[in-house]
């Protein structure tokens, strides 16, 4: 046998290993498949962390290197005085402790509509404690460990800003709301059967489709007439009624987790004496929890950076971060000094005070998804896309 040959047979030997390695096989990927997931992974994870990273950039730079084109990405010096001007712009530097004090000193607030609208925010968030230990206590025999863990988030929600705290109130309040309520109606048209239930469902949809702005002019009339406008049922009631942001999306999510309820744990269930609402608390909520990540990730985020709605059934009684961001040009206006002795390169309002305000207002955001991408993802894979 010649050496060539040798060569060949060896070559030929190998193959399947170098084949097994580079391509992979049924027990496991190969190096380029792996390598090709990188890199999707990595293109992906630019496309949407490059404007956020673009932002912080920009936010740290003062006019002057703005409109230097020998500057791309960093700054010659770090100018915070921007993110000073987007704390007092979104009025983060004030607890909302401090405000509550404040409000409940000032007598002649007692009869005007922000004294009413601190009373119900301060009732809601007090109102933490019980309905943590009553609803939790369902779950987790641990009252004592659920009463501290509530306790913490009041005290720590006592001492955040007041913009966060408003914008936490209108985001979180509406979200829990719109998904318990979705929860239940989800429930009811997976497990029972009715008249009129096709044609709800088809309404369902068909209110859905239909633009918000089509609709807010009516239900605003209609909130003036029953004086809940400028108040926060101006956005509970419909979110309670199943017509809040998203709510038909929420419900089709739990329609379809609901509808893979076996009927035996249900049969099992009323023959041990249960009734509809023990099964559906303690059977139900329990198997939906994906669902429930889904809807309360996601409803938060719409809720968080909605301002149309909030601008026009609030009237302006509650300013949330979104609402502050809108007008952070015009707070800078008022605040600027014009005069001689100023900085007078840096007095114009630019992108970098925006993107300043901009990347304070989506921290809660950021922070929120950081704790729980890891179950939000896990939801996801477990939504019934695949049907299982």
């Amino acid at each position: 046998m010649t050496k060539y040959e040798e060569l060949k047979r060896k070559i030929s030997n190998k193959l399947p290993t170098w084949k097994k390695h580079l391509i992979g096989n049924g027990n496991g990927n190969g190096v380029l498949f792996k390598i090709a997931i990188y890199f999707l992974s990595i293109t992906f994870a630019f496309v949407f962390i490059y404007p956020i990273f673009y932002m912080f950039m920009i936010s740290l730079m003062s006019n002057t290197d703005l409109v230097d084109s020998t500057i791309l990405w960093i700054p010659s010096s770090v100018y915070y005085q921007n993110y000073l001007f987007a704390v007092n712009g979104l009025s983060l530097d004030e607890s909302y402790f401090k405000t509550v004090i404040n409000i409940f000193l000032h007598k002649d607030l007692i009869i005007t509509s922000p004294y009413m609208v601190e009373v119900r925010k301060l009732i809601v968030i007090i109102a933490i404690i019980p309905i943590t230990v009553l609803f939790g206590g369902i779950y987790f025999e641990n009252k004592g460990k659920l009463f501290g863990v509530s306790l913490f988030i009041v005290v720590l929600i006592m001492i955040f800003p007041k913009s966060y705290v408003d914008s936490l109130y209108v985001a979180g309040t509406t979200t829990l709301v719109t998904v318990f309520s979705s929860a239940i109606i989800g429930y009811g048209l997976a497990r029972f059967e009715f008249k009129g239930k096709k044609l709800i469902m088809v309404l369902m949809l068909l209110v859905y489709v239909l633009p918000k702005t089509l609709l807010f002019i009516s239900r605003s009339q209609l909130y003036g007439t029953l004086g809940i406008k400028g108040t926060m049922f101006a956005l509970w009631i419909p979110s309670f009624m199943g017509q809040g942001l998203q709510a038909t999306f929420f419900i089709l999510i739990f329609f379809q987790f609901f509808k893979m309820l076996p009927n035996q744990i249900e049969e099992s269930a009323y023959i041990d004496g249960a009734n509809t609402l023990t099964i559906f608390f303690r059977i139900a909520i329990p198997m939906a929890v994906p669902a429930f990540v889904i809807s309360i990730t996601y409803g938060f985020a719409v809720n968080w950076n909605e301002l149309f709605l909030t601008n026009i059934y609030l009237n302006g009684n509650i300013k949330t971060i979104p609402m502050l961001l809108q007008g952070l040009q015009a707070a800078w206006g008022s605040v600027a000094d014009y005069s001689t002795g100023s900085d007078v390169v840096n007095v114009d309002f630019t992108e970098a005070k925006a993107f300043a305000g901009t990347m304070l207002s989506i921290i809660p955001l950021v922070i929120m998804y950081g704790i729980i991408q890891r179950y939000f993802i896990e939801s996801i894979d477990k939504s019934g896309i695949t049907g299982e």
